[in-house]
């Protein structure tokens, strides 16, 4: 990311210098000096409504991250509750139940986190839901504990399922195409507008637009790093799912 971050900042400096110069040279800045005041105003509002829309959709994506983020986590809570639950059974009954949860916790970590940053799915992670849950409802429930087990147990293999269907719709879900053409239109105008303005040094008025076009092409960068909470430089991780293998105790 910092490598395309800089090409972009660099990109869009020499754009804007490139720009400028081509203003400067055919639109006398005496000309645009007339018309600073009109235009400025003008400026200031669309100046206003970009910044909210770049801004909401900042916080936005972020939301998205950390809600995928702690989603991830009570999915790897359910997995544990479930994986206990197996535990608390006798060996011949538990067994294979904490075989597949712990089994479901590896191919998660390591077959379908890295389809997820592509928009794809595991389908031996599905498979072993679908076996997590024919095992639940194969567990005893003669006895009032057994009951109990069994009702938890169903209801954590639900709300695990639940959780991974979430997960699997937040890895597929992104910015709309039609967000993206406003934004890339707002900033175009955000930034070209200020080369309209009449500034007599060449150097100043440089010096005014670069920076606003460096920290709109930076917000937007950003933007593209988070439409995607899977993937990019900085993607949300497996940790729940370590944390709970790690955490394990020996097989009985």
């Amino acid at each position: 990311m910092v490598v395309l971050t800089l090409v972009i900042v660099a990109g869009v400096c020499a754009g804007v210098s490139v720009l400028l110069y081509l203003v400067q040279r055919f639109v006398p800045h005496r000309v645009r000096q007339k018309h600073n005041d009109v235009a400025g105003f003008v400026y200031a509002v669309m100046g206003v409504l970009y910044a909210v829309m770049l801004g909401f959709v900042v916080v936005n994506e972020w939301g998205a991250m950390e809600s995928a983020r702690s989603n991830s986590f009570t999915e790897a809570n359910e997995l544990g509750s479930l994986y206990w639950n197996a535990r608390a059974l006798p060996p011949d009954q538990g067994n294979p139940l904490e075989a597949t949860a712990k089994e479901y916790a590896t191919v998660v970590i390591e077959e379908e986190w890295p389809l997820m940053a592509h928009g794809n799915t595991s389908p031996k992670a599905t498979a072993l839901v679908y076996t997590m849950r024919d095992e639940v409802n194969s567990l005893p429930n003669a006895t009032a504990r057994e009951q109990t087990l069994y009702a938890q147990s169903l209801d954590h293999v639900n709300k695990l399922a639940s959780a991974r269907r979430q997960r699997l719709s937040q890895s597929a879900d992104g910015v709309p195409t039609i967000l993206w053409v406003a934004l890339v239109v707002g900033a175009v105008l955000t930034v070209g507008y200020t080369l309209l303005f009449g500034l007599s040094s060449t150097w100043a008025h440089l010096l005014i637009a670069a920076p606003l076009g460096v920290l709109v092409a930076t917000a937007l960068v950003l933007v593209n790093e988070m439409d995607h909470p899977f993937a990019g430089v900085a993607p949300v991780s497996p940790d729940a799912f370590h944390v709970f293998l790690n955490r394990l105790p020996p097989q009985r």
